[in-house]
């Protein structure tokens, strides 16, 4: 019977943080206040849909709610999205693989980073990663290993950008429609993490809830994405189908 010690898993892209990421790299290359005669000095962008930060604005008993609503606007917001076709597939099997110092090593990196910094590309815990290294000190050469099952999900991102003004609008849709174009190109052209990305926009949308016209356009993305699972045990008992594939190391794509 295998000693499972750890069970975890990875992927290519932790999408909403990586589409944020992104986009503030892109944002940090413009000159947006020049490009707004000064009305913007920088967008903010969030977790949280513009009009839901709003609303709560609105709901707030606090006497600046209305200074907190104008601080909110202009806004891109990245959220998950709610795929509904060909939700996932499993895709291959691995023989298990042999633990090395290689391994290890790229575990024990994590550890210098934060949480939120490790789950970027694993999920996996301090706890956890610890238990593996001293796992491995203990074991003898050779007898730890790894069994690793990769499988596909289409994910789907919404991208919010919302302002106040008619024209401002118009100039966000645009950067944005640039924005995203260098994202799904990388910037030599082939180094983009991004597979079979698709883009609806729909722009001219307009909102009068909130005491002002609100402008505003909304990008659906779909995209594929990859995930592994790893079960790291102590007896080369467990297997996979025999297939032709490389063994992943844990946050590479």
């Amino acid at each position: 019977m295998a000693e499972i010690i750890a069970k975890y898993s990875d992927y290519v892209l932790q999408s909403v943080e990586y589409f944020i990421t992104q986009l503030e790299t892109e944002i940090a290359y413009r000159d947006i206040a020049g490009l707004t005669n000064d009305r913007i000095e920088i967008l903010g962008i969030t977790k949280e849909h513009p009009l839901a930060k709003l609303m709560a604005a609105q709901l707030s008993d606090v006497r600046n709610a209305d200074a907190m609503m104008s601080s909110i606007i202009p806004a891109i917001s990245v959220t998950p999205g709610n795929m509904t076709d060909d939700a996932f597939t499993v895709g291959k099997s691995l023989q298990p693989e042999t633990i090395d110092d290689d391994f290890i090593d790229i575990m024990k990196a994590f550890l210098d980073k934060t949480d939120r910094q490790i789950q970027n590309d694993v999920l996996i815990s301090k706890k956890q990663i610890e238990t593996i290294t001293g796992e491995y000190k203990r074991i003898a050469a050779g007898g730890m290993k790894a069994q690793v099952n990769e499988w596909y999900k289409n994910e789907e991102i919404n991208i919010s950008v919302w302002s106040d003004s008619a024209d401002l609008d118009i100039l966000l849709g645009n950067l944005m429609d640039s924005m995203l174009t260098f994202i799904q190109i990388g910037f030599i052209g082939d180094d983009s993490r991004i597979r079979n990305l698709q883009v609806r926009i729909n722009k001219g949308l307009t909102n009068f809830n909130f005491g002002r016209t609100l402008y505003g356009s909304e990008y659906n993305l779909t995209f594929l994405n990859s995930f592994s699972n790893y079960i790291i045990y102590t007896e080369d008992i467990l297997s996979g189908h025999d297939l032709d594939a490389d063994f992943l190391i844990p946050g590479e794509s």
